[in-house]
């Protein structure tokens, strides 16, 4: 991770589950649904917004989640 890149990377979109990768600064890669991410960036980031472009970067399809419709 560099220091212009966003501290949360959300990785690729799968139609076969309801989780996507996801990485806080640079460490591995967990799986995480809309809710543990949601959880999980409310805890690191209180009060920001958990889709902003300075905190997140999607690989594609930002902000959906397999599983929802």
């Amino acid at each position: 991770m560099s220091e212009t890149e966003p501290p949360v990377q959300v990785g690729l979109f799968g139609d076969d589950h309801q989780y996507r990768l996801i990485s806080f600064r640079g460490a591995h890669h967990v799986p995480m649904s809309r809710r543990e991410f949601e959880e999980r960036m409310e805890e690191d980031y209180p009060g920001e917004d958990h889709y902003s472009p300075e905190l997140v970067a999607w690989l594609d399809r930002p902000g959906e989640w397999p599983g929802e419709d």
